[in-house]
């Protein structure tokens, strides 16, 4: 079984350039560009890891953190932004109040190497607490 990462994403040529990553890091994405298609999501499945973009139309990633929270969700977000230092660093501090699992944050353009290897750790750890889960 592949692990499942959610991509929230607007823009057509990113959301195309993360199914690749995926792809290449065992991940079977789906794929929305709406803060209320990840929510309509995020309430039917679980996911192994969400990468999320911070500017989504008129509405904000803060949104899906919010839902986020309200769901109890442990699963890791990574952001992935063209928004700057700044509004990135409050989206961290919000996720880390509400006690949400935060892995380092990137910048558009990616650096494609490094969402790689954090997709990969991610999916590793994913992979870990599977089989915990089915020895117990």
């Amino acid at each position: 079984m592949s692990n499942q990462l959610l991509v929230i994403e607007d823009t057509e040529v990113h959301l195309s350039i993360l199914r690749k990553i995926a792809a290449q890091c065992g991940y079977e994405a789906t794929c929305v560009t709406s803060v209320e298609a990840a929510a309509e999501m995020l309430r039917q499945r679980t996911f192994d890891c969400i990468t999320l973009d911070l500017s989504l139309g008129e509405r904000c990633g803060a949104d899906v953190l919010l839902l986020l929270n309200e769901l109890k969700s442990r699963t890791p977000v990574i952001f992935i932004s063209g928004a700057e230092d700044g509004t990135r660093e409050e989206h961290v501090r919000l996720a880390t109040v509400l006690g949400l699992v935060v892995y380092p944050q990137f910048q558009k353009p990616v650096d494609l190497p490094a969402l790689r290897e954090t997709l990969k750790q991610i999916a590793t750890l994913a992979d870990c607490e599977r089989l915990v889960a089915a020895v117990r």
